[in-house]
């Protein structure tokens, strides 16, 4: 669960438009001038990295183009990839800035859905549970920021499903079987979009399924860990103990959000418990039920 370098690109924001139609007294003439030198930079910008989006998209297309006429697995396919990678990641970062209700939030939407699905191909293939895997990294910054709105959150909701093999996995751990470790990004990834939409429920069952499966593993191999490939940066290696622990980091998330304060407190000692160091993911989770339950307190 990498960050989607929403630093980089955002883009979408207005441009700035101004004239004059009338004449203005001197002092509000000097005004406007450097108000207008001011905003200057920031419409440049915001056209600069609108552009930048339209030359990821036109890379994107270029480099499908290439591959589907090529059909190379090896140079083609791979800046396929990541074409399609750095815009699914900007257009997420640009539809993150979007207000609620702006006309162009469907259309961002869409065009999200119909990359990823282009990218992912059919849901039975080993290719689509590698690209659910970075779409739950992509996606975990977002989810981890508090200031998501849950109608953002129900979009990420939905791009954050888990595939049908995590399913039956769950269903196996529920009969105390070890399983492969498939989809458990995703998973974390798919129980936190529940808890920011406001689905408590389902959100404890997503994560008690999690908690299961990986209980089992551990038990079975104490240093089990999984590798999400050079692709996932500081996300490549995570181990059965990280995921525990961000079981807890969002049991300990969802009981703050309730106001269950003393809840809350347990789920944080018992991430703690299994290891003092917190997780790249865990970490923001508990800073934010820490906060809540120090607002609650105050």
């Amino acid at each position: 669960m990498g960050d989607t370098g929403t630093a980089a690109l955002i883009a979408g924001f207005p441009a700035l438009r101004s004239g004059i139609s009338r004449r203005l007294g001197s002092g509000a003439f000097i005004l406007a001038c450097v108000l207008w030198v001011a905003a200057f930079p920031q419409s440049a910008r915001a056209e600069a990295e609108a552009e930048t989006l339209e030359q990821l998209r036109q890379r994107h297309q270029e480099a499908r183009a290439t591959f589907a006429k090529t059909k190379d697995y090896g140079k083609a396919y791979k800046e396929s990839r990541e074409a399609a990678h750095k815009l699914i990641s900007a257009l997420l970062d640009h539809w993150r800035t979007l207000p609620d209700g702006v006309a162009g939030v469907p259309v961002v939407c869409r065009e999200i859905r119909i990359v990823y699905k282009e990218m992912a191909g059919s849901p039975l293939t080993e290719r689509h549970n590698i690209e659910k895997s970075f779409l739950a990294r992509t996606v975990w910054p977002l989810l981890a920021d508090d200031d998501l709105r849950p109608d953002q959150a129900v979009f990420l909701l939905e791009l954050t499903k888990p595939q049908m093999g995590v399913r039956m996995n769950d269903r196996k751990a529920r009969r105390g079987e070890p399983t492969e470790p498939l989809g458990w990004d995703v998973q974390g990834a798919h129980a936190l979009a529940l808890i920011r939409s406001g689905n408590d429920k389902k959100a404890r069952d997503e994560i008690t399924n999690l908690h299961g499966k990986v209980s089992i593993n551990r038990a079975h191999n104490p240093r089990g860990s999984l590798d999400y490939g050079p692709e996932a940066g500081d996300g490549r290696y995570r181990d059965y103990t990280d995921y525990l622990q961000l079981c807890e980091a969002l049991h300990a998330l969802q009981a703050a959000i309730a106001h269950d304060r003393e809840g809350a407190r347990k789920h944080i000692a018992k991430a703690r418990k299994l290891r003092e160091a917190l997780s790249p993911e865990a970490t923001p989770l508990v800073a934010e039920a820490a906060r809540r339950v120090k607002m609650d307190k105050d």
